[in-house]
């Protein structure tokens, strides 16, 4: 499994904050669809809300 980090940002209606977030995954695919898993059931929101800005893979 490789570890990917993603940085961007969440909108919460009135207000934007920025995140970065280490999922472990098999393939990068899989890893973004783990982030708006995790974030969209942490935060209430939908994908549409959550923007990634930057991904990079850890070895």
């Amino acid at each position: 499994m490789t570890v990917y980090t993603f940085s961007g940002e969440i909108n919460l209606g009135r207000s934007t904050h920025g995140f970065e977030r280490e999922v472990d995954a098999e393939s990068e695919n899989h890893a973004e669809e783990k982030l708006y898993a995790e974030l969209g059931s942490e935060h209430s929101i939908p994908r549409s809300k959550i923007t990634i800005e930057d991904v990079s893979e850890q070895e």
